[in-house]
């Protein structure tokens, strides 16, 4: 690999990072909008609206840039061009690693495919197919399966960059005290509105 071409997936590699970061900074958000939701029911029974259209933009938020992020056009920094450039650059070696990405990416009932889901037929395009209720039904996701789309993506990505330019990202723990700092807000709204009842 020459120094043009490493300098390539550096930059993809970082972008990915960057883009990684902001979706599990999203993920965190929601997490701890729901945490504090559920630890200070007066604040949704008092702002429900507010707190429907925080959670549908966060979610809104979180499922484009991971549509970024697996986006397959050929001028976005993504998975499948990180799996593109590999393949270009890589030696007989580095080509073996890329079945592993690419399964991240081919499963079809992973939570990964609900994400493409949402984020094709509901968020980025919004189709006649993404209001229906069996849209909905069959594209239900919880917490727990986002995180596990998002961990997904991360070690598919770092398999990659740790094996071909020895670059690892957290892209992860930054964000978790988001979850407390959503509790601690829900917790404040919700003794603001016990010294207002006084």
């Amino acid at each position: 690999m020459n120094p043009d071409q490493r300098a390539n997936l550096e930059a993809m590699v970082e972008a990915l990072g960057k883009a990684m970061a902001q979706a599990w900074s999203y993920f965190y958000l929601l997490k701890g909008v729901h945490e504090g939701s559920k630890a200070s029911p007066a604040v949704v029974q008092r702002f429900p609206w507010l707190l429907e259209q925080l959670w549908r933009g966060i979610f809104d938020a979180l499922f484009a840039k991971v549509g970024t992020i697996i986006d397959s056009t050929g001028s976005t920094y993504s998975l499948p061009n990180l799996i593109t450039l590999v393949r270009r650059y890589g030696d007989a070696e580095l080509k073996t690693l890329l079945p592993e990405a690419e399964a991240c990416l081919s499963e079809k009932s992973s939570p990964l495919a609900k994400i493409k889901n949402w984020r094709h037929f509901n968020i980025a395009h919004r189709t006649a197919r993404g209001n229906e209720d069996a849209f909905y039904v069959d594209n239900k996701m919880n917490l727990k399966e986002i995180e596990g789309a998002l961990e997904q993506l991360d070690e598919a990505i770092n398999h990659l960059s740790w094996n071909v330019l020895s670059i690892h990202n957290d892209t992860k723990s930054a964000f978790e005290p988001l979850i407390d700092e959503g509790k601690a807000l829900c917790l404040s709204a919700s003794n603001g509105l016990g010294s207002t009842n006084k």
